[in-house]
């Protein structure tokens, strides 16, 4: 069983020490950022977070979502993971459906980048419903990512 709670900053170093070399390059390509900067960055701007922990609670994921656009209803999502969440995919991937509905009541209209080649958060999103766009250049390098976006049901 997967559990979702508040982060503290504990959570988020052991989050940021075992973070999956997926999202490690990630973060890199996207902003130059390292784990535990990226994570505590997300964190400081998100308007919504939460950690998921084990059954014998260990952090394995942190999530967030930053309002962009008040008038649109737009909001940037996030989510970074550790090497041991790989060992939750069944439970997780079932709860991350609810937490996607919670974020959607919050707005309406949720999106962000992933890079090209981290193909699990890719399959992730794709099962979670988000339409994935053609990759494109983006972050200091130019490395490709999709732009990943989903819209509440009416």
């Amino acid at each position: 069983m997967v559990k979702w709670v508040s982060p503290t900053t504990e959570m988020v170093e052991v989050i940021a020490r075992d973070m999956r070399e997926a999202d490690k390059v990630e973060v890199w390509a996207s902003n130059h950022h390292l784990p535990l900067e990226s994570l505590m960055k997300g964190w400081q701007l998100s308007d919504f977070t939460s950690v998921a922990l084990s059954d014998e609670g260990e952090p394995l994921v942190m999530l967030g979502l930053v309002k962009r656009d008040i008038l649109t209803g737009s909001g940037v999502v996030w989510m970074l993971g550790t090497n041991e969440s790989m060992k939750h995919k069944k439970e997780f991937l079932k709860q991350t459906k609810q937490v996607i509905d919670e974020m959607l009541t919050i707005c309406p209209r949720l999106c962000n980048m992933v890079h090209s080649k981290n193909k699990s958060s890719i399959s992730w999103l794709k099962w979670l419903g988000f339409t994935i766009d053609e990759p494109v250049p983006y972050g200091p390098d130019n490395e490709l990512f999709h732009r990943f976006h989903l819209e509440r049901s009416a």
